[in-house]
């Protein structure tokens, strides 16, 4: 009996793999909301587990704590002194603060690197074989990225704090570090989209993160008070970071939540991740269809 070739099956799409999120190719039916959720579900997991190996090999337990996070938190110190060169208290608590809370956002754009590293391993094109959306295959791949600044970031506050005489409240910890959580998958999303630009470019990836952390430093209210007026103002505002920032100072102090900056943090990161959807997508789409993937 002869087997049909695999376009001449009903329902099937040409050029494309059969996987969970392709229609059925006997019925021609796309599969339920449910199942196609539980298929990505199921794709971010896996690329989140691999991530996670990768990560082991940069590091052992010993390098990790005694090597990166101490430099971590010598890079806090080296600026708080700057605040008390300057024989202010405030100041040094203020930027105790700020360049602790913001090692997970800058520990987020180191995705845009190890993108390219895929490229340059000759691993992209395996990953875009993926049956699924291969923009959640890519973004998964960084998630170690979010983890190691988030746990980084926790303890530069812990640890500065009381060694600096900075105040924080305690008990408010919790919701602090669930602020910078979102701050940090905030500045994912922004990782993303330069990782749209650092995949098609390769030699710009250093450019974009050290420029990327510069502008966060000095309009997200790390260092600075975050400006109100001009083109900085505006800039800031849709920056990730400024406002979750705002929010954990204000709850590092005793205050109370403020909503209003949590929801500004969460619509600057929905805007970022769909940004980053559409351009990395885009971007992905142009290397295949030039046939200029492989670096080696």
């Amino acid at each position: 009996m002869t087997e049909l070739a695999p376009e001449r099956l009903p329902g099937r799409v040409p050029g494309r793999p059969r996987g969970d999120l392709a229609p059925d190719p006997l019925s021609g039916r796309r599969a339920s909301p449910l199942v196609r959720l539980r298929a990505a579900a199921r794709q971010v997991a896996y690329g989140a587990l691999a991530s996670f190996q990768d990560y082991r090999a940069m590091f052992t337990l010993r390098t990790w704590l005694f090597g990166w996070t101490v430099r971590l938190i010598c890079q806090v110190l080296f600026f708080a002194s700057l605040g008390r060169l300057v024989g202010s208290p405030s100041a040094e608590a203020y930027l105790a603060f700020g360049n602790a809370a913001i090692l997970g956002p800058l520990g987020s754009l180191g995705v845009v690197s190890s993108t390219v590293g895929e490229r340059v391993s000759g691993t992209l094109e395996f990953l875009l074989l993926s049956r699924g959306s291969t923009f959640l295959v890519l973004a998964s791949r960084g998630l170690h990225w979010m983890a190691d600044g988030l746990l980084t970031s926790t303890i530069a506050l812990c640890v500065v704090s009381p060694l600096l005489g900075v105040p924080l409240h305690w008990a408010a910890l919790p919701a602090i570090l669930a602020v910078l959580c979102l701050s940090t998958v905030s500045c994912y999303c922004l990782a993303l989209c330069m990782t749209s630009i650092s995949v098609r470019r390769p030699g710009s990836r250093m450019y974009l993160t050290a420029g990327t952390t510069i502008v966060l430093m000095l309009l997200a209210g790390v260092t600075t008070a975050v400006p109100q007026a001009g083109a900085a103002g505006l800039l800031a505002r849709i920056l990730p970071l400024t406002h979750g920032l705002s929010a954990a100072r204000t709850l590092a102090a005793g205050g109370p939540l403020d909503l209003g900056a949590v929801a500004g943090e969460a619509a600057v990161a929905a805007g970022w991740g769909l940004l980053a959807w559409l351009l990395l997508t885009r971007a992905l789409r142009h290397t295949v269809r030039t046939g200029s993937l492989s670096l080696r």
